[in-house]
């Protein structure tokens, strides 16, 4: 149990060390936050500057639960026709594309004018300092800017970018005057300035023409119509628009519309009716004349004052007959043209009320006026919604059954009135008979008393209806009131949130950094740290060297009490507990690749022994690839190469150097066969005589993963020390190194880590060391403390 507790705190331990190295990486780069975040911030505000502003108006309406009260059908016969104002299809005729389309033409917009800014161009709704007024039935290319200079105080000069048939675009140039017509191929209009507002001389002004159907569904789209409260007696509208004043124009014109809409339905039946009373009174009127002054002249003419009591019984029965015949004939066409017209919208709409006709039926009264309301419904939804749409399909249904309903009505009703009358034929018929036997004179007296009676009645009725129609017609109310119109007061700016903007641009601006570094880690694979290297490496870690913050090769020399040359002092400390018992020590310096400066190790190495008062031989035993020819600025015609095919001898290929008790051997001229030469023998004596005058041999080998120099060389050293570079080896390098371990010619093999920087964190050589902290003396560099603090953070 113990021991895993041990280990559970170990993967604790390590998890920690890993996410505060992470933390010290991204503090690292606190310059690239800085920069990103600015950007950002910069980003955030130009975005709101250059962003139109949107604002929030709202209105609430309140629908009239009693709205129907009032009715024609209720005031004449006191019924309730079972019609109720559906809440829903209130809100479908607000959002209709036919409603939102008439308040915007209404609002005149089809020309927008604006001023150009510099961060955003500004619209001129209703203070404009000019008007364009479009030429009915002519073309105007829409939805173009149409540039906008004057050429003096009665002239003026369009442009603008149009497309022609075949889409290529067109730079067009247009110069008019004030208050003419403009006639071209793409524009027809007439320019006139304003009388009260004067333009900016300084300002540039442009306009657009409106394509008002793209406007409308603009509109639509963007009007928010719901419920609001849980009852269902309000709706609350709310529209976001880039103009304050514009936007509460259209949801003021917008509920007008709808209100004097809903109204002119109300009226519809009770004008219906009077239209159709109005034509049957045009044809009664002249009959009722005619009747009244026949019987005026027969009764003067025969001198009769009055009729007997047979013969007014006789006309009274006959007059009722009559009347209930004319009624019932009348009853039918209502009932056939109802039949004819129940099923087409447009003639529903002109139908009058049944109760013109005489029906008093509550059933059919219910269901003509429930169908014109469906048909309405319907016209309203197919302008602004799809085939498909749920409530489409629901009022459609709902149509279907309505018009099964009412056309199972209507025969019912038409059999039962022909049946009526037929009865009211044979009752006239007796009563006819019941006349011929009055005398002559009684019987054409109360022929025309009859035709006059009815005619009178008849206008009397109609008069009747058509009063009640009216005072129906002048009693009508909308079925909404507004509770709250919208009002530039009440406005509410929602766009653009300059606050959000800012912080999103700061947010998104720490982020690039921060995803880069994360990625940069991720898909980095080569070692970061020492803590690193400790983990990966089976090896022991011999040394940690400084990066080089300086333009030579052998610091250590040039700047001895430096941080860096510390560091090697540092791997001669460790080169002093590795093959202690060695008299002599030959020390190799390997790398798996190119370019991780074992070279660079080996030169500062050999100095910083040679300044220990140790003769120092530094071998340049890279044939394939020499370099230190160029570090010490000699030519590199002879060397170690020279030396094993026999050329020169052990004295003739040793150079001296400027640091005392350092020599150097060149790798000499590159021969055809490297490992041949290092294998051929003489390498051996050239190891065996150098030991024998130098205290420490530096051998800067080949890098061992690309040829097999290095492992020819690695057998004669004391001690191999394999260098890695932070930030540049390979994590898989290490798994190769690792293996080093296992090689018998390998002896006392040791890891140094190269060009390591400060990470702020762990135990990098600052931390050993303070380089940089000014605990060093490096005062008397040129550049001093300045350069080495601009390129820690450079580096870091």
């Amino acid at each position: 149990m113990q021991d895993i507790n041990e280990i559970l705190e170990s993967v604790e331990q390590e998890e920690q060390i890993d996410i505060k190295g992470f933390l010290f990486r991204l503090l690292s780069k606190w310059y690239w936050f800085v920069i990103f975040g600015f950007l950002g911030l910069s980003a955030g505000y130009l975005i709101t500057k250059r962003s139109p502003s949107i604002y929030k108006m709202s209105a609430s309406v309140l629908i009239n639960d009693d709205s129907d009260k009032m009715s024609m059908d209720k005031f004449i016969y006191g019924l309730n026709t079972g019609v109720k104002t559906n809440a829903e299809s209130h809100i479908l005729m607000l959002k209709s594309y036919t409603l939102n389309n008439l308040a915007i033409k209404n609002l005149n917009i089809e020309v927008s004018w604006y001023q150009k800014g510099i961060f955003r161009d500004v619209d001129l709704y209703n203070y404009t300092p000019y008007k364009a007024t479009l030429i009915p039935d002519t073309l105007n290319s829409m939805n173009v800017p149409v540039s906008l200079t004057p050429i003096d105080n009665n002239s003026f000069k369009l442009n603008a970018e149009v497309k022609d048939a075949s889409n290529n675009k067109i730079e067009i140039e247009l110069e008019g005057r004030y208050g003419e017509t403009i006639n071209s191929q793409y524009f027809n209009l007439v320019i006139d300035k304003a009388k009260d507002l004067k333009a900016n001389e300084d300002a540039s002004y442009y306009f657009i023409i409106n394509n008002l159907d793209n406007i409308t569904k603009s509109y639509v789209n963007g009007l928010s119509v719901d419920f609001a409260n849980e009852n269902g007696d309000g709706i609350a509208l709310s529209l976001q628009e880039r103009n304050a004043q514009r936007g509460v124009d259209y949801m003021n014109e917008l509920i007008a519309v709808y209100l004097k809409h809903g109204l002119n339905e109300k009226n519809r039946t009770a004008e219906n009716t009077v239209r159709f009373i109005d034509t049957q009174l045009e044809g009664l009127i002249d009959s009722l004349n005619n009747t009244g002054k026949q019987f005026t002249e027969f009764r003067s003419k025969k001198g009769i004052v009055d009729l007997s009591q047979q013969a007014n019984m006789v006309a009274e029965k006959l007059q009722e007959l009559e009347t209930e015949k004319k009624m019932a004939e009348r009853k039918i066409d209502y009932f056939k043209n109802l039949h004819d017209y129940m099923g087409n919208a447009e003639e529903m709409k002109l139908m009058a009320s049944p109760s013109v006709a005489g029906i008093s039926d509550a059933g059919l009264n219910a269901q003509v006026v429930k169908l014109a309301e469906l048909y309405s419904e319907r016209i309203s939804l197919i302008s602004n919604v799809k085939e498909k749409n749920p409530a489409l399909v629901m009022v459609n249904e709902q149509i279907s059954n309505t018009l099964k309903s009412l056309e199972e009505n209507i025969k019912n009703l038409l059999n039962n009135t022909e049946v009526e009358l037929e009865s009211i034929k044979g009752q006239l018929k007796n009563s006819k008979m019941e006349l011929a036997s009055l005398p002559k004179t009684e019987q054409d007296l109360i022929n025309i008393k009859r035709s006059f009676d009815l005619n009178n009645e008849l206008y009397t009725y109609l008069l009747q209806k058509r009063a009640e129609a009216a005072i129906t017609r002048a009693s009508n109310v909308p079925d909404a009131t507004v509770l709250d119109p919208a009002r530039i007061q009440t406005v509410v700016q929602t766009g653009p949130k300059g606050s959000t903007n800012i912080l999103m641009g700061l947010i998104l601006g720490l982020a690039i950094p921060f995803i880069v570094i994360v990625l940069s880690d991720y898909f980095n694979d080569s070692i970061k740290s020492i803590e690193e290297l400790q983990k990966l490496c089976k090896l022991p870690i011999s040394a940690e060297i400084a990066h080089n913050n300086y333009s030579i090769e052998i610091p250590a020399q040039k700047y001895p009490r430096s941080g860096i040359a510390e560091t090697f002092r540092g791997l001669r400390v460790s080169l002093q507990y590795i093959a202690n018992n060695e008299s002599s020590k030959v020390v190799a310096i390997h790398s798996m690749i190119s370019g991780e400066g074992k070279t660079f190790c080996a030169l500062n190495l050999s100095n910083i022994l040679a300044m220990d008062n140790k003769k120092v031989l530094l071998v340049g035993c890279d044939l394939r690839k020499p370099k230190l020819h160029k570090v010490f600025e000699v030519e590199n015609d002879k060397g170690l190469s020279t030396f094993l095919i026999g050329n020169d001898g052990f004295k003739d290929i040793i150079r001296t150097t400027d640091q005392e008790n350092l020599y150097y051997v060149n790798s000499g001229p590159v021969p055809p066969n490297p490992s041949e030469l290092i294998g051929n023998g003489l390498f051996k004596d050239f190891i065996d005589q150098a030991q024998e005058e130098f205290d420490y041999i530096v051998l800067d080998n080949a890098p061992i993963t690309l040829v097999v120099d290095g492992f020819l060389v690695a057998k004669y050293a004391d001690i191999n020390l394999a260098v890695v570079r932070q930030g540049y080896s390979l994590k898989k390098q290490i798994n190769y190194i690792n293996q080093l371990k296992e090689k018998e010619d390998f002896k006392h093999p040791g890891v140094i880590l190269n060009d390591t920087t400060y990470q702020g964190y762990g135990n990098s050589y600052k931390s050993y060391y303070g380089y940089g902290s000014g605990y060093y003396d490096d005062s008397y560099e040129v550049k001093g403390l300045v350069n080495k603090l601009r390129k820690r953070f450079r580096k870091g």
